[in-house]
Order: structure tokens, then sequence, then C-alpha cells
């Protein structure tokens, strides 16, 4: 069952700031204001791994990136799900972030791999504390330090500078 805290039961208009999901309002195509001829449009699957034209812009926004190593999902949760499952075993240590998409910390869990968390708070305007991370990592055992950026669901952001840092700790 839903839990009674859920904003389906106590109505999405009701909250000011959600941080238990990143959800919008619902919406219809035409609340867009987009100016949309539906007609020609094709509803079937596509490329399993994303729009080749969209793989392209996105692998030429990078540096040293190939669209045939670009794929698409239709969310994070998708993503950090392939890539949970791709680099995990049981007995495999992971860091996650956290507040996080649940399926972001029960994946690691459900692989049988032992968890760390490194939490983020208000009290510190949900930065994330490097040396934190620095301090959990299991040298030989960490395969995945998972940090989302932008930071979902509070938008916090890492400078580049705190980018290059965390891929050095990896």
């Amino acid at each position: 069952p839903i839990e009674v805290e859920s904003p389906e039961e106590l109505g999405y208009d009701t909250i000011a700031n959600n941080l238990s999901e990143s959800s919008v309002a619902d919406r219809r195509l035409s609340d867009l204001g987009l100016d949309l001829d539906l007609d020609e449009l094709v509803l079937c699957y596509g490329d399993h791994l994303g729009d080749p034209l969209l793989r392209e812009s996105v692998a030429a926004a990078g540096e040293g990136l190939e669209p045939q190593h670009v794929i698409v999902t239709p969310g994070a949760a998708t993503a950090l799900f392939a890539v949970a499952t791709s680099l995990l075993d049981r007995g495999d240590h992971a860091i996650v972030v956290r507040t996080n998409y649940a399926t972001n910390l029960e994946t690691p869990r459900a692989i049988g791999a032992d968890l760390d968390v490194v939490d983020l708070s208000f009290e510190a305007s949900w930065a994330l504390d490097l040396d934190e991370v620095a301090s959990k990592i299991r040298p030989g055992a960490t395969r995945l330090i998972s940090v989302t950026c932008p930071h979902n669901p509070t938008g916090s952001m890492l400078s580049v500078d705190q980018l290059k840092r965390l891929v050095g700790l990896a």
C-alpha cells in the first residue's frame, strides 16, 4: 500500500518542498505551448541505445567520447540501475550519496554489495563532503562511488574542481 505520508495521499498541491522524489505535476503536451503536428508521430520502439542523433550530440559535448559509448535511458534511475548491475557483484563495496533514488540505494543491496552512504544535509546546504567520501573508500574493495550531479532531488552541484577530486579519489 502507498504510505500515508506519500505525495499521492497528501496531494502534491499541499507540499511546498518535496525531497522524497523528483516529480512534477502531470502535464499535457498542449500545456507546454508547443505547436506540434502529431498526425505523423510513429509510436514504436526506437534504437535500444537511444536516438542516434541524440547520442551523437551527447558524444560531441564530451571529450574523447564516441556515440557508440553513449546509452540514453528514460531516466536517471534506469541509468543508475544499469551501472550498479554492470559493476557490482556480491561482496563488492559501494558508496552512495543519500538522499538519492531508492533504486540507487536498493540495487547494490539486492546484489549483495556492502553499501556505505554519505548523507547530505540541509544544514550543509546539501554540499557533498568529499573528505567523508574519501574516508569510506576501501582500497581493493570499493567498486562504485555513486554521485549524481546535479544532485537529485536537491539540485546541488559539484564544481569542476570537486568533480576532478572525486575522479581522483576513484
